[in-house]
């Protein structure tokens, strides 16, 4: 049960079945304060997540192409908020690795059908980013946009 559902149990045991004092009331109205301020709180310190979110969830709408109301978008969000932070990064790095190559590779080679491509300077053994080094910048990165728009 969450604490919202727990409120709205005691809220209505208090209307319909106790017959509730003063000090129950005065408690209740206390308890149901304290949820909403801290709910209120909870909103103002994620406010960064928030705005990455519904950017996000738009960008979801139009590739998903569908409204507000249908649940594949809020689904794939939270698929994503359900992966560990270490699934995360390694897809990242899978991504920024192949970018990388495929920039060196258009840049030199242009629009050239395989067959045309000159491969004698390929470099088998280039040095991609590591893991260690994904996640080292990776934290950096996050840890000055918390402190930059905190």
């Amino acid at each position: 049960m969450t604490i919202k559902k727990a409120i709205e149990h005691i809220g209505w045991k208090l209307s319909n079945t106790w017959q509730p004092t003063e000090k129950d009331i005065e408690a209740y109205n206390e308890i149901v304060k304290n949820y909403e301020k801290q709910k209120e709180k909870t909103y103002i310190d994620n406010q960064l997540f928030g705005k990455i979110y519904i950017s996000f969830f738009g960008e979801l709408l139009k590739y998903y192409n569908c409204t507000v109301f249908d649940k594949e978008p809020q689904k794939a969000l939270h698929q994503i908020l359900d992966t560990p932070i270490e699934t995360i990064i390694q897809k990242f790095l899978d991504k920024a690795n192949l970018q990388e190559q495929t920039i060196k590779h258009s840049t030199k080679n242009g629009f050239k059908h395989p067959k045309e491509v000159d491969t004698s300077d390929i470099e088998p053994d280039a040095i991609a980013m590591t893991y260690e080094e994904a996640k080292e910048n990776l934290t950096t990165m996050i840890n000055l946009a918390l402190n930059t728009y905190k």
